[in-house]
């Protein structure tokens, strides 16, 4: 999940930004077998010629949509520590109640931070998933009393026997300042290098493939990543984009490549099988995390127990989906519903529906769908 100022309706639909209020949100159509469905959008020409040079260029005619019913086995060449931890994830996406995205660091509550990381322990997830936003953070040097948040975030986590997910460069976009953002990260993360406490570094969350500056950016950060924190998962995070657009993704970062792909999924849960299983393919030899997923309960305030149970049903389905194309289990948005005022000021903020993603309520009741994912994280262990 993303906060972003203006996204056209296009790229919403594809993006999978569009939320309701209404007891069954409406989520972007699936892939459709024939690649026509796929591009639906002005822009699908750009991508059929983009998709086609790619494939010339580089011999990957085999990988398109004819190849999408066949996923490849893991590549040997993978070091075998990355793709066990992948396949260990059971991950929740995580912000405080009372504090989203920059709020969490602003209004630093170590002690909510520690009740809930406990409570995500509980639900048999092994590691959580948090943002580190340059714009509190300090940039391109890491202002010290953020960096001893971070120490004491990850001690916390810990304490409650929880490896941490560290999503870098949160709401940013300075992706001509390749030598700022190496300063950045060497001052973030150098002092984690060989923590085992550190599961997984993602470079940027929901990055565009279609913008060449940002891809370009990120074809040349990845690789710094290994050389600062080696030895630990790399990844960097799209939306519910389509198949074709993944396909383009996974053909930038051919050369660079992160060890394992992640996808957020916020479509309808029926088609969750077919979407993923192309996926699979097309992020083959390297693992595929669904590193997002959720459905909010926003809406049903007349009768809650219908968007709870439909929540529950949603996370049945895609833990379902992911568990029969032996995926990783799918990664939760979000433990907890915020509270008024929670998210900083943005179209998110103005947006009900994106309160109400959580498995908890503001007061801490569980939803029927954090029992579903209880079931999920403990049922292949």
């Amino acid at each position: 999940m993303r906060m972003k100022p203006h996204v056209s309706a296009c790229r919403a639909r594809q993006a999978g930004h569009q939320r309701t209020k209404a007891p069954r949100p409406k989520h972007p159509r699936a892939a459709h077998p024939r690649a026509a469905h796929l591009l639906r959008c002005a822009k699908g020409k750009r991508l059929r010629k983009r998709l086609a040079k790619r494939a010339a260029s580089r011999g990957a005619a085999s990988r398109g949509a004819a190849s999408l019913s066949a996923p490849t086995a893991p590549s040997a060449l993978l070091p075998p520590s990355q793709t066990s931890t992948t396949r260990e994830l059971k991950e929740i996406n995580y912000y405080p109640a009372s504090g989203g995205w920059t709020y969490m660091w602003t209004k630093f509550d170590p002690a909510e931070i520690d009740t809930d990381f406990g409570r995500i322990r509980a639900l048999g997830a092994n590691t959580v998933r948090i943002f580190i936003q340059p714009l509190v953070f300090g940039y391109p040097a890491v202002n010290p009393t953020m960096a001893a948040r971070l120490s004491q975030v990850i001690e916390l986590a810990a304490q409650n026997s929880l490896r941490v997910h560290l999503t870098l460069f949160d709401l940013w976009s300075q992706f001509t300042d390749v030598t700022g953002s190496k300063e950045w990260v060497s001052s973030l993360l150098s002092p984690y290098r060989g923590d085992p406490r550190i599961a997984v570094v993602e470079l940027k969350n929901e990055v565009n493939p279609q913008d060449a500056q940002e891809m370009a950016w990120v074809q040349q950060m990845l690789p710094y990543l290994s050389a600062v924190l080696p030895g630990t998962p790399r990844t960097v995070s799209v939306a519910n984009i389509p198949p074709l657009l993944f396909q383009i993704f996974t053909q930038e970062l051919a050369d660079s490549p992160p060890d394992f792909w992640d996808y957020h999924y916020y479509g309808p849960p029926q088609d969750a099988s077919t979407r993923l299983t192309w996926l699979k393919a097309l992020a083959a030899p390297r693992p595929l995390f669904v590193g997002e997923t959720g459905y909010t309960t926003a809406g049903t305030e007349g009768n809650p127990s219908a968007g709870d149970e439909a929540q529950a049903a949603y996370y049945r389905a895609i833990f379902s989906a992911t568990a029969a194309l032996e995926l990783p289990a799918p990664a939760p948005w979000t433990l907890n519903d915020f509270a008024p005022g929670a998210i900083p000021p943005s179209p998110t903020a103005e947006n009900q529906a994106q309160y109400n993603y959580g498995l908890y309520t503001v007061n801490g009741t569980a939803k029927p769908a954090a029992a579903v994912v209880r079931q999920g994280f403990t049922s292949g262990s």
